[in-house]
């Protein structure tokens, strides 16, 4: 049982340009991360195999 509530983020619409990105998980290594939105100009990510949330190291420059 968790000890804890998962936090929200707050996440913001992705521009439709940037819709269609993909990441690579770093906790599984899976390349079918997919977007689910920005939190201020980096992307958010979810992993489909092991659900975890995470971002880019570097930040989207075009996005205002």
């Amino acid at each position: 049982m968790r000890k804890y509530k998962p936090v929200e983020l707050p996440l913001k619409d992705v521009p439709a340009d940037l819709a269609e990105e993909h990441a690579v998980c770093p906790n599984c290594l899976d390349r079918e991360a997919d977007v689910i939105g920005r939190l201020g100009l980096r992307l958010v990510f979810k992993c489909q195999r092991c659900r975890v949330r995470f971002h880019r190291q570097t930040a989207m420059v075009g996005l205002v």
